[in-house]
């Protein structure tokens, strides 16, 4: 008897903890994104897109206006507007509100990004003070 209420305590607990983590995960919906890039193949698009799909571009997805990301890979990112998302039907029940019209703070610089070749994407933000110090 008490090895059964363990066991059904012990697989709750499970269920539970996975609900949460998969709660937290966060990814970029599909087809809510354009890549731009003349030089690449087919499978380096396709590569490319599952790639962001698994990632979390939603940070910067903004309401109403269009972002644009430069990857090191030689491709632009092209980020649809929320509002945009919902009015295409591309993803009908989108809580727009969840996004804002603007960066967090003004002069925000996007990161430059890179698809690793395991499919995993880096961010690099370069300083914005390049002036040497005496």
């Amino acid at each position: 008897m008490k090895k059964s209420r363990t066991l059904i305590l012990s697989l709750f607990i499970l269920c539970f903890s996975i609900h949460i983590i998969k709660g937290q995960s966060s990814s970029t919906y599909k087809n809510s994104f354009i890549i731009h890039g003349s030089s690449l193949s087919q499978s380096d698009k396709d590569f490319y897109k599952k790639s962001i799909e698994a990632a979390d571009f939603e940070q910067f997805r903004l309401q109403t206006q269009t972002v644009v990301l430069k990857f090191k890979n030689g491709f632009t990112l092209e980020l649809i507007p929320a509002k945009d998302l919902v009015i295409k039907n591309i993803v009908p029940m989108l809580d727009i509100n969840k996004y804002t019209n603007f960066p967090a703070e003004a002069g925000y610089k996007y990161p430059l990004f890179e698809v690793l070749s395991t499919g995993w994407i880096t961010a690099a933000v370069e300083p914005t003070n390049t002036k040497a110090t005496k």
